[in-house]
């Protein structure tokens, strides 16, 4: 009769803990990423990733405590998606494009968040 967290100290289940921490590492990755995978230039896309990492990480954050605002949950999906989609979205002017890797990078940390997203938000409503 697990509820997903523990009432002696606070913090969140197995499942929370490990979806909000799959969330974290790609955070990061799209924060690192323009120097990891080399975006060749595609500065906006570089701030995208910054602001989205950063959002994300705070947002997972929060959604391990039970003390929270756990209502911005769905906000890390929409964040996901937009992570995988930037690099079409994005107009680059005179920048060149993003690479093969920064492409393919911003795809699966996008995916990863989208996933965890849903499975943070499925795990609030049954608690």
């Amino acid at each position: 009769m697990s509820t997903g967290s523990s009432a002696v100290t606070g913090r969140a289940g197995p499942l929370v803990g490990g979806a909000a921490g799959l969330t974290v590492l790609a955070g990061l990755y799209l924060i690192i990423g323009p120097w990891v995978a080399r975006f060749g230039g595609a500065a906006e896309l570089a701030v995208s990733n910054t602001v989205a990492g950063l959002a994300i990480i705070a947002l997972a954050a929060v959604r391990t405590r039970d003390t929270g605002p756990q209502a911005l949950t769905w906000v890390l999906p929409v964040l996901g998606l937009w992570a995988a989609v930037s690099p079409l979205v994005l107009h680059y002017g005179d920048e060149t494009s993003p690479s093969a890797g920064a492409f393919a990078g911003n795809v699966i940390a996008g995916v990863v968040v989208v996933l965890a997203g849903f499975a943070l938000l499925r795990r609030r409503r049954e608690a």
